[in-house]
C-alpha cells in the first residue's frame, strides 16, 4: 500500500494566500477607522480591494472574523509599536512617554486626530455588544499597559521613577489619560486642545519622578 502523502502549499501560492489576506486587512482597517464597524459592510472593503468576494470570504467567512483579526493582527501589533516600542529609545522612561505622547498626538494630522484612536473608536462601538471584540480589545489595552509597566519598573531600577509608586496604577493612569486625549479631542473638534491637555499631564509625569530628576 503506497503511503498517503499530504499535499504541501507552494510556497508562492502561500505568499500570495498572505499578501491578499493583508490586502483586505490593511484597506477594511483603514475603511472601519473611518466609518466604524458597523458603517462598512463587506461589499464596500471588497470593492476597495484588487479581490473578489470569494476570496474574501476565503480568508474571513464572517464580517465579525475580520473584525477580529483587525483587533489582534493590525490593532495590537500598531499599539506596541506606537506606544510601547518607542518608550525604549530613551533612558528615562518618563520622557520617553511624554515624547511619544508629543509625536504620536501633538504631531498627528489633524484629519487622523478627528477620527479618534482606532483602539477607543472600536472598544466604545463594539465592546458593550460582543463578547469577541471585548475579549481582544481587553487583550490590546493590557498589552499596552502592561508594556508600559515594564518601561516604568525599569525607570525605578535606573533612578528615574520614585520607588514608592506603583507601577501598574500609573500605567492604567497614562493608558486613561492618552484615551481621554484622542476622545476630548474628537469630541470637541479642535485638535489645538492637546497643548492644554498636555500641561498637566507634564505635572503627573513629574510628580511620580525622582527629585533628582525632575525638569
Amino acid at each position: 500500500m503506497r503511503p498517503h502523502l499530504r499535499r504541501v502549499p507552494s510556497p508562492k501560492k502561500t505568499r500570495n494566500l498572505e499578501k491578499s489576506r493583508k490586502e483586505i486587512l490593511d484597506i477594511a482597517f483603514g475603511e472601519i477607522y473611518r466609518h466604524g464597524f458597523q458603517g462598512v459592510s463587506v461589499d464596500d472593503i471588497v470593492r476597495k480591494t484588487s479581490l473578489t468576494k470569494g476570496a474574501f470570504y476565503h480568508h474571513f467567512p464572517t464580517k465579525l472574523d475580520l473584525g477580529y483579526a483587525i483587533v489582534d493582527d493590525v490593532l495590537a501589533p500598531l499599539t506596541l509599536a506606537r506606544w510601547v516600542v518607542p518608550i525604549g529609545e530613551y533612558a528615562d522612561p518618563l520622557e520617553g512617554i511624554l515624547r511619544t505622547m508629543e509625536r504620536n498626538i501633538g504631531g498627528a494630522e489633524p484629519a487622523l486626530l478627528r477620527t479618534g484612536c482606532p483602539v477607543n473608536n472600536l472598544a466604545q462601538e463594539m465592546a458593550p455588544i460582543d463578547r469577541g471584540f471585548r475579549k481582544r480589545i481587553q487583550g490590546t489595552l493590557n498589552l499596552w499597559i502592561g508594556g508600559l509597566e515594564v518601561h516604568l519598573k525599569r525607570g525605578q531600577q535606573t533612578g528615574f521613577v520614585r520607588r514608592d509608586v506603583d507601577t501598574g496604577q500609573a500605567a492604567h493612569f497614562i493608558v486613561m489619560v492618552i484615551e481621554g486625549m484622542y476622545g476630548l479631542i474628537k469630541g470637541l473638534d479642535d485638535p489645538e486642545a492637546f497643548n492644554t491637555l498636555l500641561t498637566p499631564v507634564k505635572d503627573y509625569l513629574r510628580s511620580i519622578a525622582t527629585l533628582s530628576t525632575r525638569k
